[in-house]
């Protein structure tokens, strides 16, 4: 794809036209065409149509200062490699919240910070997002390699000769690479606070870079996930930190730059909670023992083995920074393990089976608050945000429910106060189960714990 570049690459873009159409979105945009820049507006459908052409003068260098007493704007830049190729050669973009600007700031002054050689249009003078995508060519890894140096004679099977495309790795692959700066008023970041204590500024600093760094991932997917549809390119999908190399560059500006300050800069660690204390090699009993309980579930004596499942692929998706399918994974695992409960009790207690298809038949609120205490201690409270069972149905049951049928995005602390909670809860239904020799395995797994 050819560069959707304005004078000399500097570009505003909104949508952007690929393949004959313009893909809509109900707010005022800006988009690129080759032969120049437009503004679409949406009609009464929705539907954005092309207007005429802006001719925008060049930026006025009496202008390009924002006013005195201005208020100073942060601009944090991440560099991001992306893991497949978008075909997008050399695209410039800046995104900006609708009708507000940040205050001392004309579009001469909004297009010079931005780095462009024209002034903002008059309706994008409070920018949020900018976007520089490039791709390149690079030697990366080579499927099959190391399978084949640790299996000798593999490489004897013929291949397919398909001729190269942006879809090969290997030798010669195609990336995208991306600069995404996150403009917000200086005095919301940690520098614009009066933190005297060391510890704890650098802990608000790393807090804000990360959630900085999912805010420009939740919107790049936006573009990321349609530009994937346009072509059913099934191989690209919304980027998650698990996508992303270990290490994200991000540099700090300040306009207009205050007296002294130095652009600071660094690196965020998007992986962090990695363990980097592995052993290389597992030992005999943690190999041993997950291989006998893949037999019993093979042979039906792991009930809880699909709980498991669940709980580990939400660890999975919060380590990966997929926070709304983790906080979805969580809920699922307690209403699987819930019900695989209520079959386990109904067998070692030997229960009226013909009751038990009506027990799994009722609601999921009913059998937690109805059904469940019958086989605990106790009841359950829902509404008790202090106890096990009502922390999860806040931090998890809701959220889900909220992310399903409402739209909502889970925070990085959200899902993680999920999952937390969903563990409590599952170790709080074991503590609480009466007491009975034929349930007495079950009150054990209950009680799981992380092999340190």
């Amino acid at each position: 794809m050819s560069s959707l570049a304005f004078d000399g690459g500097v570009t505003l873009v909104g949508p952007i036209t690929l393949s004959g159409g313009i893909h809509p979105r109900p707010d005022p945009w800006v988009d690129v065409a080759s032969d120049g820049l437009y503004t679409i507006q949406p009609t009464n459908t929705n539907a954005p149509r092309l207007m005429e052409e802006l001719n925008l003068p060049p930026l006025d260098p009496d202008r390009i200062s924002p006013d005195p007493g201005a208020e100073p704007i942060a601009a944090l830049t991440f560099l991001l490699e992306l893991p497949h190729c978008l075909r997008i050669d050399d695209l410039i973009f800046l995104v900006s919240d609708q009708g507000s600007k940040w205050p001392g700031w004309n579009p001469h002054a909004i297009g010079h910070m931005a780095g462009f050689k024209k002034p903002a249009p008059e309706d994008d003078l409070r920018p949020r997002f900018r976007v520089h995508v490039k791709q390149i060519r690079v030697d990366s890894w080579v499927p099959l390699l190391a399978a084949e140096e640790a299996f000798p004679g593999w490489d004897q099977v013929e291949r397919p000769k398909r001729p190269w495309s942006v879809t090969t790795p290997g030798k010669g692959e195609m990336r995208t690479v991306i600069e995404i700066t996150v403009y917000e008023a200086a005095d919301e970041t940690p520098w614009g606070s009066d933190e005297s204590d060391e510890d704890q500024f650098n802990h608000a600093v790393v807090e804000w870079l990360s959630r900085r760094l999912d805010d420009a991932l939740a919107f790049l997917n936006q573009y990321v996930v349609i530009l994937g549809a346009l072509r059913d390119e099934w191989h690209i999908s919304s980027l998650s930190r698990i996508d992303l190399p270990r290490d994200a560059p991000w540099k700090l500006r300040i306009f207009p730059t205050p007296k002294d300050w130095t652009d600071p800069s660094g690196t965020l660690d998007v992986h962090a909670t990695i363990r980097d204390d592995l052993p290389e090699l597992r030992n005999e009993q943690e190999i041993t023992y997950a291989i006998e309980v893949v037999h019993q579930a093979r042979r039906g004596e792991a009930p809880f083995f699909q709980f498991v499942e669940l709980y580990q692929a939400a660890e999975h998706h919060l380590g990966s920074g997929r926070h709304d399918q983790s906080v979805i994974a969580s809920c699922t695992a307690t209403e699987v393990l819930i019900n695989t409960l209520f079959r386990v009790l109904w067998v070692c207690l030997e229960l009226d089976s013909e009751k038990l298809a009506g027990v799994l038949k009722t609601g999921f609120k009913n059998q937690l608050i109805d059904l469940l205490p019958k086989f605990l201690e106790g009841g359950v409270s829902l509404s008790d945000e202090d106890s096990p069972p009502g922390r999860w149905h806040a931090e998890c049951y809701k959220l889900r429910n909220r992310i399903v049928h409402e739209g909502q995005k889970a925070t990085a602390g959200e899902a993680y106060d999920s999952k937390v909670a969903t563990g409590d809860f599952a170790r709080w239904i074991g503590q609480e189960l009466v007491a009975d020799p034929r349930t007495d395995w079950v009150k054990r797994f209950l009680d799981f714990r992380r092999v340190p």
